[in-house]
């Protein structure tokens, strides 16, 4: 039986938000990986649609399936669900990287963790995003004010998702992570020296609850032309500002 921590419980039942903004079926995502064992954390927006939908937006079903959906726990609405639908969300986030990972996009941040000593196929690494929804339309395509009303109702429980669980470091990809961090957990982070990288800069600095934050400017998935030697760089960079 899965050991689940009451206030995962708890968002795992929060009914979704209205105006359809979140993908027709599917189940929120506390975490890819399992909180519990994880000593890094890396930090992103909120989950793609390719997590529940095909290209032709579909929902993945069967062996393609790399989450549990409505559909695939039997349910219409999780509040009120039996809370053995609910472990199985859980769980299904839990064992996300044994499954069928979406390694398009997670495996140039494995490249990071690798430099200090986590990855997110031994369970030691796992990745948090503000929001825990897949929404459709994807997120850059969200109003400015949907956007809001989603981390608004969300960041609560990331917030506290930081505090219960025993993380160690937590790395921000990208600009917009980083901005998104300090605005929204009200960390400051400072710029380190990072010369003769050309593009890449480093921030590091440490919240209130003492967990060491590291992030960078470069969004490993979404900038043109991040070349192996770059994400390279902001590996040994990363495992070099974790120690100040």
């Amino acid at each position: 039986m899965t050991d689940m921590p009451d206030y995962i419980e708890a968002r795992i039942r929060r009914r979704r938000p209205s105006g359809g903004l979140v993908v027709v079926g599917s189940t929120p995502v506390v975490a890819f990986g399992d909180v519990r064992k994880s000593k890094v954390a890396t930090l992103g927006w909120n989950p793609s649609k390719r997590e529940f939908l095909d290209h032709d937006g579909n929902e993945l079903v069967g062996g393609e399936r790399r989450l549990e959906t409505l559909k695939s726990v039997g349910v219409n609405d999780l509040a009120d669900a039996p809370v053995e639908a609910v472990r199985r969300v859980f769980q299904a986030c839990n064992n996300y990287f044994h499954r069928r990972p979406y390694g398009r996009w997670f495996n140039k941040l494995e490249k990071i963790l690798k430099q200090v000593d986590a990855s997110y196929y031994d369970d030691s690494a796992c990745h948090l995003d503000l929001v825990q929804w897949a929404t459709d339309p994807v997120w850059r395509d969200l109003s400015g004010s949907d956007q809001v009303k989603l981390i608004e109702a969300d960041l609560p429980f990331l917030d506290h998702q930081l505090s219960q669980e025993k993380f160690q470091l937590l790395l921000l990809n990208g600009r917009g992570s980083v901005k998104a961090y300090e605005k929204h957990l009200g960390g400051k982070l400072t710029e380190l020296p990072f010369s003769g990288h050309g593009r890449l800069k480093l921030f590091t600095g440490h919240d209130n609850r003492g967990l060491k934050v590291v992030g960078w400017n470069i969004n490993l998935q979404g900038s043109p032309g991040v070349s192996n030697k770059e994400i390279e760089e902001i590996g040994a960079a990363v495992k070099a500002a974790r120690e100040t």
